[in-house]
Protein backbone atom coordinates (compact mmCIF):
# COMPACT_ATOMS: atom_id res chain seq x y z
CA UNK A 1 0.00 0.00 0.00
CA UNK A 2 1.33 3.40 -0.98
CA UNK A 3 1.21 6.23 1.57
CA UNK A 4 -1.43 8.86 0.86
CA UNK A 5 -3.09 11.89 2.45
CA UNK A 6 -6.28 11.19 4.40
CA UNK A 7 -8.03 14.01 2.58
CA UNK A 8 -7.86 11.87 -0.58
CA UNK A 9 -10.30 9.33 0.88
CA UNK A 10 -13.75 10.45 -0.29
CA UNK A 11 -17.12 9.43 1.19
CA UNK A 12 -20.22 9.67 -1.03
CA UNK A 13 -23.78 9.25 0.23
CA UNK A 14 -27.25 9.02 -1.24
CA UNK A 15 -29.21 7.54 -4.11
CA UNK A 16 -28.89 10.52 -6.48
CA UNK A 17 -26.58 10.10 -9.44
CA UNK A 18 -23.93 11.24 -9.04
CA UNK A 19 -23.81 10.59 -5.31
CA UNK A 20 -23.27 13.56 -2.99
CA UNK A 21 -19.75 13.86 -1.59
CA UNK A 22 -20.11 14.56 2.13
CA UNK A 23 -18.80 18.10 2.78
CA UNK A 24 -16.76 19.38 5.71
CA UNK A 25 -15.32 15.95 6.51
CA UNK A 26 -11.95 16.05 8.28
CA UNK A 27 -11.60 12.52 9.64
CA UNK A 28 -12.80 9.22 8.22
CA UNK A 29 -12.44 5.63 9.26
CA UNK A 30 -13.39 2.35 7.62
CA UNK A 31 -13.71 -0.73 9.81
CA UNK A 32 -13.94 -4.18 8.22
CA UNK A 33 -15.23 -6.83 10.62
CA UNK A 34 -15.90 -10.53 10.38
CA UNK A 35 -17.46 -12.38 13.29
CA UNK A 36 -15.51 -15.60 13.84
CA UNK A 37 -17.11 -19.04 14.12
CA UNK A 38 -15.52 -20.93 17.00
CA UNK A 39 -15.19 -24.67 16.29
CA UNK A 40 -12.86 -25.49 19.18
CA UNK A 41 -13.14 -29.00 20.60
CA UNK A 42 -11.17 -31.25 22.94
CA UNK A 43 -9.20 -32.38 19.88
CA UNK A 44 -7.55 -28.92 19.71
CA UNK A 45 -5.54 -29.48 22.94
CA UNK A 46 -6.69 -26.25 24.51
CA UNK A 47 -6.06 -24.06 21.46
CA UNK A 48 -8.91 -22.12 19.92
CA UNK A 49 -9.87 -23.17 16.40
CA UNK A 50 -11.83 -20.89 14.05
CA UNK A 51 -13.45 -21.50 10.69
CA UNK A 52 -11.94 -19.59 7.77
CA UNK A 53 -15.32 -18.06 6.90
CA UNK A 54 -17.07 -15.45 9.01
CA UNK A 55 -20.49 -15.87 10.61
CA UNK A 56 -21.26 -12.25 9.76
CA UNK A 57 -19.32 -9.63 7.78
CA UNK A 58 -19.68 -5.93 8.52
CA UNK A 59 -18.32 -2.68 7.21
CA UNK A 60 -18.59 0.32 9.52
CA UNK A 61 -17.73 3.83 8.38
CA UNK A 62 -17.39 6.90 10.58
CA UNK A 63 -16.80 10.52 9.65
CA UNK A 64 -16.15 13.68 11.61
CA UNK A 65 -15.85 17.24 10.42
CA UNK A 66 -17.07 20.83 10.27
CA UNK A 67 -20.81 21.22 9.67
CA UNK A 68 -21.23 22.77 6.21
CA UNK A 69 -24.67 21.49 5.22
CA UNK A 70 -27.67 19.70 6.72
CA UNK A 71 -27.72 16.59 4.49
CA UNK A 72 -27.23 13.98 7.21
CA UNK A 73 -29.48 15.75 9.74
CA UNK A 74 -32.22 16.04 7.10
CA UNK A 75 -31.86 12.39 6.09
CA UNK A 76 -32.08 11.33 9.73
CA UNK A 77 -35.39 13.14 10.31
CA UNK A 78 -36.78 12.25 6.88
CA UNK A 79 -36.25 8.57 7.66
CA UNK A 80 -33.95 8.12 4.66
CA UNK A 81 -31.24 6.59 6.81
CA UNK A 82 -30.55 3.61 4.54
CA UNK A 83 -28.94 4.69 1.29
CA UNK A 84 -26.17 3.77 -1.14
CA UNK A 85 -22.69 4.80 -0.02
CA UNK A 86 -19.32 4.73 -1.73
CA UNK A 87 -15.87 5.18 -0.21
CA UNK A 88 -13.15 6.05 -2.73
CA UNK A 89 -9.54 5.50 -1.69
CA UNK A 90 -6.60 7.51 -3.06
CA UNK A 91 -5.25 4.45 -4.90
CA UNK A 92 -8.54 4.01 -6.84
CA UNK A 93 -9.99 1.23 -4.68
CA UNK A 94 -13.69 1.56 -3.84
CA UNK A 95 -16.08 0.11 -1.30
CA UNK A 96 -19.76 0.47 -2.14
CA UNK A 97 -23.06 -0.82 -0.86
CA UNK A 98 -26.14 0.08 1.12
CA UNK A 99 -25.45 1.66 4.50
CA UNK A 100 -27.56 2.66 7.49
CA UNK A 101 -26.97 6.06 9.14
CA UNK A 102 -26.66 4.65 12.67
CA UNK A 103 -25.80 7.85 14.51
CA UNK A 104 -25.43 11.57 13.90
CA UNK A 105 -24.15 14.15 16.39
CA UNK A 106 -23.71 17.90 16.01
CA UNK A 107 -21.76 19.92 18.53
CA UNK A 108 -21.15 23.64 18.70
CA UNK A 109 -19.12 25.45 21.31
CA UNK A 110 -19.43 29.17 21.87
CA UNK A 111 -16.57 30.54 19.80
CA UNK A 112 -15.72 27.72 17.39
CA UNK A 113 -17.22 26.07 14.32
CA UNK A 114 -20.07 23.61 14.70
CA UNK A 115 -18.83 20.07 14.12
CA UNK A 116 -20.50 16.74 13.39
CA UNK A 117 -19.88 13.02 13.73
CA UNK A 118 -21.72 10.25 11.91
CA UNK A 119 -21.47 6.46 11.81
CA UNK A 120 -22.76 4.19 9.07
CA UNK A 121 -23.28 0.41 9.17
CA UNK A 122 -23.42 -1.84 6.12
CA UNK A 123 -26.76 -3.44 5.31
CA UNK A 124 -26.36 -6.31 2.89
CA UNK A 125 -23.39 -7.22 0.73
CA UNK A 126 -20.62 -4.66 0.24
CA UNK A 127 -18.65 -4.62 -3.02
CA UNK A 128 -14.90 -4.02 -3.11
CA UNK A 129 -13.57 -2.79 -6.45
CA UNK A 130 -9.78 -2.64 -6.76
CA UNK A 131 -8.25 0.42 -8.40
CA UNK A 132 -6.67 0.17 -11.79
Amino acid sequence: MVASAGRNLTVKWGSDSPQLTLTGVREKSVELKGEAIDITSDDDAGWRSLLTVAAENQVNISVQGVTKDDTLRTDWFAGTRTQPMTVEFADGDEISGTFYLASYTETGTYNEAAVFEATFQSSGAVVFTPGV
